[in-house]
């Protein structure tokens, strides 16, 4: 005697699966993980008559939700249309004097002035003082990549573990 499977739904995520009969009526959604009661059997039958219900009742769901949502898309692009036709008439009716409302908000520009011929003199003096005070503060010392031997672990370097006598 073959394994009995049945065709069930989830109520989460709506798709339609396959699962083993138990003896309880629990089961848990192979794509949401959610853990739900048997609440309809669709269909019951071998593994492989329900793995074709299974894709074709799937394809019919995704049918059903794909042309309610180009319906709804439909719908949607007629009123904005219509909501477009409203406004264009309005306007064309009622002439309106276009002005920029932030222009009472908004200060008038502030005019630029030209630099002076002292200005560059002054940035010139800061940075070379600035490079001045870079100058000490770098060490010109020579540089060694090289860790000293004082701060390097000594093999020899006598310590208080009781492990040492098992080296």
């Amino acid at each position: 005697m073959s394994q009995q499977i049945r065709v069930v739904q989830c109520i989460q995520c709506k798709m339609y699966q396959v699962d083993f009969v138990k003896k309880s009526n629990t089961w848990q959604c192979k794509i949401c993980r959610q853990k739900q009661s048997l609440l309809k059997e669709f269909f019951r039958g071998s593994a492989a008559e329900c793995r074709v219900k299974v894709q074709h009742l799937n394809l019919e769901r995704g049918m059903q939700e794909e042309s309610l949502s180009t319906g709804l898309f439909l719908t949607a692009k007629q009123q904005f249309e219509e909501e477009e036709d409203c406004q264009e008439n309005e306007e064309n009716t009622t002439p309106q004097k276009k002005t920029n409302k932030w222009a009472t908000y908004v200060d008038n520009p502030i005019e630029t002035t030209k630099i002076s011929a002292t200005e560059p003199r002054k940035t010139e003096e800061l940075s070379e003082a600035i490079s001045m005070n870079l100058k000490k503060t770098r060490n010109t010392g020579p540089r060694s990549s090289k860790r000293s031997a004082e701060n390097m672990p000594s093999a020899t370097k006598k310590s208080c573990s009781k492990w040492n006598d098992y080296l």
